[in-house]
């Protein structure tokens, strides 16, 4: 099963913020459907630190703006 359209704009849409953010060792490799759960990869084993704080800061920003934009939240 393939992702829906808004799912993959998502999905580029946040590596690309990711590359922009110096954070090219982390990406998005996309959804698992049908639970929608967002399957993550690392060229290292673990993030931690700021790099950590700011990856979770990128995912957060999309997931809250296209909650707000579906009108499920208050922005």
């Amino acid at each position: 099963m393939s992702a829906p359209k808004r799912l993959r704009e998502l999905e580029q849409s946040i590596n690309d913020d990711l590359a922009r953010s110096n954070l090219p060792q982390i990406k998005i490799d996309g959804f698992k459907l049908p639970e929608q759960a967002l399957s993550l990869s690392f060229e290292r084993e673990t993030v931690t630190g700021p790099n950590r704080d700011k990856m979770w800061e990128i995912i957060n920003s999309h997931y809250k703006k296209l909650m707000s934009d579906l009108e499920l939240v208050e922005s």
